[in-house]
């Protein structure tokens, strides 16, 4: 299968952020205290320039991508876990003021949760619903873009006459040309994102589903043979 190389651009951290405009995470820094889209914090524990693997306090890890974090005012010592908010008193009870602060875990909701199993390979292959049409493509966090060969996006409604392969990209077998293109919607059972950049990539031969669907959802794992999908 010819893996496409799309590479994703990085940006550094910017200044901190303020009260009244938070400030999204740019890269996964270990140990630095964030607070992901859900409003729970916790800590990142390992670096990297795609997906954030966050330490709650009951010892979870979860992984996120650092477009749904942003960071807390003062950064955390790596390998602790900090209080974020505190847990809302029940109604009618007087505040208390001597309650240790405690921190909400989150966990994906069972309902709006996908997993797959890896084949044999170890690769992730699902059918995604492109523009209507039913596409088998492949999970690859390491192309920037949902990438289609000519006869998928030929099934997805999009003809060659259509498309202008003017831009290149790097593969297993060298560089090649590509034709950028937006995939009207973009389906996986009861999930569906709509207005997804994507590339019909000459002498593919598998269709991937990258980055620009999985930076879409809130979060996804690949753990122990299984892919998990929250949204």
């Amino acid at each position: 299968m010819n893996r496409v190389v799309l590479a994703v651009a990085v940006l550094g951290l910017g200044s901190a952020a303020s009260p009244a405009e938070p400030q999204e995470l740019t890269r996964c820094v270990a140990g630095q205290q964030v607070i992901d889209k859900e409003g729970r914090s916790g800590v990142v524990v390992a670096d990297d320039s795609k997906l954030c693997q966050v330490k709650y306090a009951d010892g979870q890890i979860y992984n996120w991508i650092f477009w749904n974090l942003r960071p807390t005012a003062a950064p955390a010592q790596p390998g602790l876990v900090t209080p974020g908010a505190r847990v809302p008193d029940p109604i009618g009870a007087p505040p208390s003021t001597n309650a240790p602060a405690a921190l909400t875990v989150l966990r994906p909701s069972s309902n709006r949760t996908l997993v797959y199993r890896a084949d044999r390979r170890g690769h992730f292959s699902l059918t995604a619903t492109v523009n209507g049409a039913p596409i088998r493509v492949v999970v690859d966090t390491g192309a920037s873009l949902v990438a289609l060969t000519l006869d998928d996006a030929r099934a997805a409604g999009i003809g060659r006459s259509e498309l202008s392969f003017n831009q290149l990209t790097q593969t297993a077998n060298g560089r090649v040309r590509f034709a950028p293109v937006m995939l009207r919607e973009v389906r996986i059972e009861q999930l569906s994102i709509e207005n997804v950049p994507a590339a019909v990539i000459e002498n593919l031969d598998q269709s991937l589903l990258g980055m620009s669907f999985l930076k879409r959802l809130k979060s996804f794992e690949m753990r122990e043979g299984a892919l998990s999908i929250s949204w």
